[in-house]
């Protein structure tokens, strides 16, 4: 027996076979469909309990598509998936009655997160709707420990309260009682007013106070973070309201991802109509014949032609480092610990030559018997590569790059020392930010993308560790990286 039935609406067949592999191998049912029409079509053959939907589809919008699956009353949990993640994009979505919002990319445990969230969610739901049937005098029943209902709430993530109509809460759960920092027995049977008392609570109360027949929603800030608030009547046989159910759900990470996927896809489109439009200028230069029959007037062009497309090479394989590493999860550190000399031994020889054209110093040191450190080879790779790599580059000629790494109160320890521009004290926050780069005179003519040190700290922090920076303008940088030891690696199964 299937743990639930979903429908993944995609105009893309890899997402559709993707999702649907994902979640058949955890025991769903999946049915797939490319449109909209396609998609109710679909739904006329049987009820699904979640259907995944893409924002943008050939035939009709997801919008549309939202509202006439909401128009069947089949109680359905629906979840909005698209590239085109915004702030308005996922309001809209939300005032359609969507119940979640779920950015492209994701990895398959955001996946797997958001289905038994909702599926969650629509027990939920079927659970509020029995109380439809039950008189005013049994909601005082959900209090006790022995209700399925209380038991169900009570696990929810998003915070629940239940009002009779009244005006007195007769069910709250784990969440809204830390939420609201009180006590669950000085929470029940008190007035809702009383209760949400809070200046900040005034446009929860207000909707409270309104006799409605239908789902209110609403977006409201406390302190720091964005909560989206939900309010559903639920009634007798008659149609007569019998209270309300107040759900309060956490939405300041959606929104989060939302800003910082549109800043990113900006920077990127920028990334890359930069170095095409040089390219696109040297072509026409040179399909004009604007300098003349002779190739060789033309080789300086092609040669900036070229360096601009290694640069792009470049940023397309790190963006790719970037999906890969989101898609991969985190805690991908390997089953046994790895000997950290030859991925050293690899950037000795990488960076020898490029060091020595600089007139640099360069000292790599390896404490002796140091045991193996717990992350993939092919990470620890990526990581140096990257922070010896910027060493180098932003240095100065007869300069000093150092690698150092040694063991430290039962951890790993990896520093990347340097004595060249350093890094301005206010852009030391942004400096693991995707595109960041520091604009500066002496920086102007290094080549780079600002996504090494992004990919860094992803890396770093997969494999539970950390990294700190330290650097003084005009003087140099110091990356420390910590990782986590094990004992020394088994020679005949160290990594090559």
């Amino acid at each position: 027996m299937s743990k639930g039935r979903i429908l993944v609406v995609d105009d893309e067949y890899g997402i559709r076979s993707g999702v649907r592999q994902i979640l058949e191998l955890e025991g769903y049912a999946v049915e797939e469909a490319e449109t909209g029409r396609a998609a109710l079509a679909v739904l006329d053959q049987g009820a699904f309990d979640c259907i995944l939907i893409d924002y943008r589809l050939p035939d009709i919008d997801g919008l549309t598509l939202l509202q006439a699956i909401r128009s069947r009353e089949t109680g359905v949990m629906t979840c909005m998936i698209t590239a085109y993640a915004n702030i308005e994009t996922a309001v809209a979505a939300t005032r359609q009655g969507v119940d979640f919002f779920l950015p492209k990319p994701f990895s398959p445990d955001d996946l797997l997160g958001v289905i038994e969230t909702l599926l969650l969610r629509k027990k939920q739901n079927e659970a509020a709707a029995q109380l439809k049937l039950a008189h005013e005098a049994g909601l005082s029943a959900l209090a006790s420990e022995k209700s399925q209902t209380r038991s169900l709430v009570e696990s929810l993530r998003d915070a629940v309260l239940v009002v009779n109509r009244a005006g007195e809460v007769v069910l709250v759960n784990r969440a809204m009682v830390f939420l609201l920092q009180s006590e669950e027995a000085l929470l029940l049977r008190q007035p809702v007013d009383a209760v949400l008392c809070s200046d900040d609570f005034a446009p929860v109360r207000s909707a409270l106070g309104v006799s409605s027949t239908s789902r209110t929603v609403f977006d409201m800030e406390l302190g720091d973070r964005q909560y989206m608030v939900s309010i559903a009547p639920f009634h007798s046989e008659t149609r007569e309201v019998l209270g309300h159910i107040l759900t309060i759900s956490d939405i300041s990470e959606m929104r989060r991802l939302a800003m910082e996927k549109s800043r990113f896809i900006r920077t990127m489109v920028h990334e890359f109509r930069s170095p095409l439009g040089a390219i696109k200028g040297i072509l026409e230069v040179a399909l004009d014949k604007s300098l003349g029959d002779r190739l060789e007037a033309y080789l300086p062009l092609l040669s900036r032609a070229e360096i601009r497309l290694d640069a792009m090479v470049e940023l397309i394989g790190n963006l790719l480092s970037v999906s890969r590493i989101e898609m991969e999860g985190q805690n991908r550190a390997p089953a046994k610990p790895i000997d950290v000399n030859p991925v050293v031994k690899e950037i000795r020889e990488l960076y020898r030559e490029r060091a020595a054209t600089r007139h640099l110093g360069y000292e790599i040191t390896v404490e002796p018997d140091l045991g193996g450190v717990l992350i993939a080879a092919e990470d620890l790779r990526t990581i140096l590569t990257n922070l010896v790599g910027n060493a180098i580059k932003y240095n100065r000629d007869q300069g000093t790059v150092a690698l150092r790494i040694g063991r430290d109160n039962g951890e790993v320890r990896i520093e990347v020392a340097d004595t060249g521009l350093g890094i301005r004290a206010q852009n030391l926050p942004h400096l693991f930010t995707e595109f960041f780069r520091e604009k500066r005179p002496e920086t102007r003519g290094v080549e780079g993308n600002g996504l090494g040190l992004a990919i860094v700290k992803r890396l770093v922090e997969r494999a539970a560790g950390r990294i700190n920076v330290a650097s003084t303008e005009g003087a140099g940088t110091t990356f420390t990286l910590y990782l986590p030891a094990g004992p020394p690696p088994d020679p005949q199964q160290a990594n090559p």
